[in-house]
């Protein structure tokens, strides 16, 4: 019950932010839905961030048209993987886990976009669509690096404190 409990918080403050920050066309420079599941990885586990980041991506494009058609399906696959590995590597520096987050979930990315980009006409080289991948979120990028590690510390002393009070 507490993993469906953080999966709808996390899927919550993702449309949430991912409007306000489309709202002010700053969306597609700070990544929010990218940010959204990495958190919910890092805070919650694999699990939770997986499901936040597949599901993610589907629900803003329903709910605001954005990411638009066809982007939201190459996203699918690589903010899973944000929020899946950042979980799965729990144990690890947050930084080393956002580092190999980045590039797997950049580096699925780059795949999807050459594989399902071939099925609906989209005609480029896979080099391309890796470079692409990289360079086009470079700001979001930094601001993961940033901001991630400040607010999943700041919540691991939250989720402490309130383990300790509640015993």
């Amino acid at each position: 019950m507490r993993k469906l409990t953080y999966t709808a918080m996390w899927l919550a403050v993702g449309v949430a932010l991912a409007y306000l920050l489309h709202l002010v066309n700053l969306g597609r420079m700070f990544l929010p839905i990218h940010l959204v599941a990495m958190l919910a990885g890092a805070v919650s586990g694999a699990f939770v961030g997986g499901i936040v980041g597949g599901i993610l991506p589907v629900l803003s494009f329903l709910t605001m048209g954005m990411p638009p058609f066809p982007m939201f399906l190459f996203m699918i696959p690589e903010v899973f993987v944000y929020g899946f590995i950042l979980g799965m590597m729990e144990k690890k520096n947050i930084f080393l886990r956002l580092a190999v987050a980045v590039l797997l979930g950049r580096l699925v990315y780059s795949v999807s976009y050459y594989a399902l980009g071939a099925l609906i006409g989209i005609k480029l080289q896979p080099l391309t669509s890796i470079l692409l991948s990289f360079t086009t979120g470079i700001p979001g990028i930094v601001l993961q690096f940033v901001l991630v590690p400040l607010v999943y510390r700041r919540l691991q002393l939250i989720l402490e404190k309130g383990g300790k009070e509640n015993a």
